[in-house]
């Protein structure tokens, strides 16, 4: 009951990276691949909660005056044919540099335990967030927030519809979600021991080609089950993807 709550809260504002079914099938991927100790670990400092307990804790916090200035962290605007290595940052921070610090935070044996249980629950979301492809998103349109679509009969935006609503045409949980992604045959280079960020933006930014390819430009752009056929796989590759590499930095880390 408390997660159904708390994904018709989120459904309402459009902004999500994933959607809180994304993150949770995310989180539940990782938590599938841990190792004993890294999951003994993560246990320890979530206090008995698992990965997907927390994924969405991130986007439940950040409009709370605390945590207000965590905002520009789950998103990276690039345009195309940018390089991240050679852009002026923002000041405000990006889903990039927020990974960066989470790790490090996770890592430093004199960081208070507060401190490493907040990094965590920012890791598990961020690692969704930057598999999102409208997370590395054209700075002209916000990453799709102001590009309309009509799926199925259904007014949105493109990046709604890649958080939330083609993930919501299936019928699965997110436990049976990961276990479906797991047992077929999405093919992708999940190990990134380096946190290698240039092959995920390149990745993301390579799926473009896809995420718009429509018909016309026309606004609203109508979208049916053809878009969603054509593009699923690459939504299933990215959040098998997601939640493999979570658990190969959180393995790395809880050694």
């Amino acid at each position: 009951m408390r997660f159904a709550l708390i994904f018709l809260v989120l459904m309402a504002q459009n902004s999500f990276a994933w959607g809180p079914q994304g993150h949770m099938v995310v989180a539940q991927v990782a938590d599938n691949n841990l190792t004993p100790a890294a999951k003994k670990a993560a246990l320890k400092l979530l206090d008995n909660m698992t990965l997907a307990d927390v994924a969405n804790w991130a986007d439940q916090v950040k409009s709370n005056p605390e945590w207000v200035h965590t905002k520009p962290w789950h998103f990276l605007d690039l345009a195309d044919g940018e390089d991240y290595a050679n852009v002026e940052h923002s000041h405000d921070g990006d889903v990039v540099e927020a990974i960066t610090e989470m790790v490090k935070t996770l890592k430093d044996q004199r960081a208070p335990i507060q401190e490493k249980q907040n990094a965590l629950r920012f890791l598990v979301h961020f690692m969704g967030d930057i598999h999102q492809p409208l997370h590395i998103g054209r700075p002209d349109d916000r990453g799709g927030n102001d590009l309309r679509v009509v799926f199925e009969g259904r007014k949105s935006n493109l990046h709604a519809l890649w958080d939330s609503l083609m993930i919501m045409k299936s019928p699965m949980d997110h436990i049976q979600y990961a276990k479906y992604l797991e047992t077929n045959s999405f093919v992708a280079p999940y190990d990134l021991p380096e946190l290698a960020f240039s092959q995920i933006i390149a990745e993301c930014m390579g799926a473009r080609n896809s995420v718009y390819d429509f018909k016309d430009m026309a606004t609203p752009v109508v979208l049916d089950t053809t878009y969603y056929n054509k593009n699923v796989a690459l939504m299933n590759h990215q959040l098998l993807s997601g939640g493999k590499r979570l658990a190969s930095i959180l393995n790395t880390i809880f050694k």
